[in-house]
């Protein structure tokens, strides 16, 4: 097998939606005035040697505003962006993952390394390959750049939000079922989304049932109306939106 090149060519057609990404990453954030602060902290403090990913990246992808938290992923033994919070005195609580948690006024800022994230991870662009969703595994350098591992930008539209069933599957029945929440979510955010045939036979089979067999008292607080109602929810919002693509 041939080695993986470092540092492939990019189409450029994949680096113009790249660069437009970017631009609508960083004009969401700018928008709001905490979120602007924080970045500029960080940038700083590690000239640009950090990631923004998650739902801030999904959004700008979709053209929406921000909203909610920061997810903020930093390299393995790089501690500089938590050294500089806890300077100024931010205050956080450790969040389920144990991942510290800020509280910068308004919003919320979780800040992580590779090696802290569920199984251990040695970079980035790993972690982002883990993430339950395609469409939140991208995610934006504090300098600009944009690393996108299952290459998403390069589709003409994105019209699903890309299940990774890779990491579903190592899920145990109650994280299976927060995941199932985030992508009722998800599909609520983005109404032009569909979801597969496949997926659909799949969230059926191996999702449903461990959403029935859920103790709703422990994902309670994620969706306080109960299990019945969120599998109606969940079949609206996710099972009702299948297409073949054709």
């Amino acid at each position: 097998m041939p080695a993986r090149n470092p540092n492939p060519v990019v189409p450029n057609e994949q680096l113009a939606a790249q660069e437009l990404l970017a631009a609508r990453v960083q004009r969401i954030v700018t928008e709001r005035f905490d979120a602007s602060c924080a970045i500029d902290v960080l940038n700083r403090a590690t000239v640009g040697e950090f990631y923004l990913c998650g739902g801030t990246i999904r959004r700008g992808l979709l053209g929406d505003s921000l909203s909610g938290d920061l997810d903020i992923i930093v390299p393995n033994g790089d501690d500089r962006a938590i050294d500089t919070l806890d300077e100024l005195k931010v205050p956080f609580v450790l969040n389920s993952h144990r991942h510290r948690r800020y509280r910068w006024n308004a919003l919320q800022i979780d800040v992580f390394q590779p090696q802290q994230f569920f199984r251990g991870f040695d970079d980035v662009e790993a972690v982002l390959r883990f993430f339950d969703l395609k469409v939140n595994a991208l995610a934006h350098l504090g300098s600009g750049r944009i690393l996108d591992p299952f290459q998403m930008l390069s589709q003409p539209g994105i019209s699903n939000p890309g299940i990774n069933w890779l990491r579903w599957t190592e899920m145990s029945p109650l994280d299976v079922v927060v995941l199932a929440i985030r992508l009722a979510k998800v599909m609520h955010e983005a109404p032009l989304f569909t979801i597969s045939p496949l997926d659909v036979d799949r969230l059926r089979a191996d999702v449903i049932p461990r959403i029935r067999d859920c103790d709703w008292t422990e994902v309670h607080q994620r969706f306080p109306q109960g299990k019945d109602e969120f599998l109606r929810a969940f079949t609206a919002k996710v099972l009702s939106r299948e297409t073949d693509f054709a």
